[in-house]
């Protein structure tokens, strides 16, 4: 063996080994390989998950919503319809995800309900990213609902009538009327006595209304006059109803007297023909006061003298007149105070007068002519001094205030009819005691000698069904949203054709139907939002 030999070629070859760099981008490769595939890895992992985020998000603001529609249900029930909306935009085990329940856990409210927070977490199994050692990548998603109701003037157009008598289940028709009634304020307004931009009116109805003895401005001169004189008060000529019923007549704070007159009126416009008494024509010093006869018959010279004189008053003047209109009011208390002095009278059903009136107490036409409605919550520049608010206010607001509906809900039990034994809205005080054939004469309106309305006049729902598709368009029109609820009884197309869209109108046959109806309209007109 050449030693010299053998040490020099080692030498030379592990020289030139080192000089040699060929197959190195393969090393270099090799030793990068890891993180390269990894970074790879981690661009397509996480577009995985911005993919899957974005769906979760979409998936609880809609689970989010449900449930502040659906706040005042049972727990079970809420959560039973926030998954119904979560599962449909973000369907279980999407992307290899666990099943995500809405429980207590993911949803949570405060006291208030005002305020709703949903929270979830999803675990995204890794594809690339593993190698790394990232087998999984959690991904959270929150939302907050914040319930808010929406500026909105409502007036609750409510039968009143003598089949709200009649048995619901356990109680009448008129007691769970205003339970319902009752359960939809306390939606809107929660624990709040007064709610920013919101505001509510009541009118009972039968075939007549009550607009209060203080807007006793809207009678013609002669009565307006007659009536505020106690001495020569047609309606004080009955004994049993002389109450001075108080009123600022002239805006001093020194309280006038209107003596003797509940407040009821008669219509305007001819039930046969007639247009004004379809219309949000404001007043202007037209109308006549509801008058009820007596047995006692009528003298055509001198009928206030003789008219409504009973012992027992059991047909006085104001015989069938219901508690008045409440106007566009922001406390709660008291428009609950208001459902709560409702009464069932003895009368026929004019759907027509009550949504007219609806529709008056919610006009813009009418803004500033109802005595008594709120001052509260005013826009600063409607109220020229704010220190002494006028009993007037700038209620109704004009169509077109930002963010501010105009809302009325119809009720009724029964169909339009006027029935012959009753004196109503239609009727004609001053055509009282004229005769068939006498000048001014009409069936339609006319009165026997006992104030009864003459038989001619029952079954004459048509016309009454006409007049009231006719305000049901009128409003429409001027932007009001109408709900429509049915119970038991009554045109069931008339009153669905009435409504803004057949999902605002809704039929009742029991109790529970009737609350339930009241709540779901309670809950719609909750707007939300969300805040986050």
């Amino acid at each position: 063996m050449n030693k010299r030999f053998t040490f020099g070629s080692l030498r030379r070859t592990l020289k030139s080994f080192a000089h040699n760099n060929r197959g190195v981008s393969a090393v270099i490769v090799a030793f990068l390989a890891i993180p390269i595939f990894g970074a790879i890895g981690l661009s397509i992992d996480l577009g995985r998950a911005y993919v899957l985020k974005s769906k979760l998000s979409t998936a609880l603001d809609a689970a989010g919503l449900a449930v502040g529609r659906n706040i005042f249900s049972t727990d079970a029930e809420i959560y039973a319809d926030a998954q119904k909306y979560f599962d449909a935009n973000f369907p279980s085990g999407y992307m290899g995800t666990a099943p995500i329940t809405m429980n207590a856990t993911t949803v949570t409210w405060d006291s208030t309900k005002e305020n709703i927070t949903l929270s979830v977490n999803a675990n995204m199994n890794t594809t690339f990213m593993n190698v790394l050692g990232q087998p999984e990548l959690t991904l959270g998603a929150n939302t907050e609902i914040k319930r808010d109701n929406r500026g909105m003037e409502l007036v609750l157009v409510l039968d009143n009538t003598g089949s709200m008598t009649t048995s619901l289940g356990t109680s009448s028709r008129i007691a769970v009327l205003k339970t319902a009634a009752k359960n939809l304020i306390d939606i809107l307004y929660n624990e709040d006595e007064i709610r920013d931009k919101l505001w509510v009116g009541i009118v009972p109805y039968t075939t007549q209304v009550n607009v209060g003895p203080q807007n006793i401005d809207f009678l013609k001169a002669a009565y307006k006059t007659n009536i505020l004189n106690n001495s020569t008060s047609i309606f004080t000529a009955d004994n049993y109803n002389n109450t001075a019923l108080l009123r600022d007549v002239t805006g001093d704070s020194v309280n006038d007297t209107v003596y003797g007159w509940k407040g009821c009126v008669e219509m305007r416009g001819d039930l046969n023909g007639g247009t004004v008494d379809m219309t949000d024509d404001p007043p202007a010093n037209d109308f006549v006061p509801f008058f009820y006869g007596s047995s006692e018959g009528y003298n055509n010279n001198n009928k206030w003298k003789t008219y409504g004189v009973t012992s027992s008053g059991s047909r006085s003047p104001n015989r069938q007149c219901l508690p008045p209109i409440l106007p566009l009011t922001a406390e709660k208390t008291t428009i609950k105070a208001s459902i709560e002095d409702m009464i069932a009278s003895s009368s026929g059903t004019s759907v027509n007068i009550g949504l007219v009136w609806g529709w008056r107490a919610i006009s813009h036409r009418w803004n500033g002519r109802w005595y008594g409605s709120s001052t509260i919550n005013l826009p600063t520049d409607t109220i020229t001094d704010p220190e002494n608010p006028a009993p007037y206010s700038a209620l109704p607001l004009n169509d077109g205030e930002l963010y501010m509906d105009k809302v009325v809900i119809l009720m009724t039990d029964g169909q339009n009819v006027m029935s012959s034994s009753f004196y109503n809205g239609f009727s004609r005080m001053e055509e009282e005691g004229i005769e068939e054939g006498d000048a001014g004469y009409n069936s339609l309106y006319h009165t026997n000698g006992s104030g009864y309305l003459s038989e001619k006049t029952w079954g004459y729902a048509g016309m009454e069904n006409t007049k009231t598709s006719q305000v049901c368009t009128s409003m429409k029109a001027a932007g009001i949203i109408i709900y429509t609820v049915l119970l038991v009884d009554g045109d069931s197309t008339m009153m669905k054709n009435c409504a803004t869209s057949a999902k605002h109108a809704f039929v009742a046959t029991t109790a529970d139907e009737l609350l339930d109806h009241f709540n779901t309209i309670g809950e719609e007109l909750s707007n939300l939002r969300i805040s986050k």
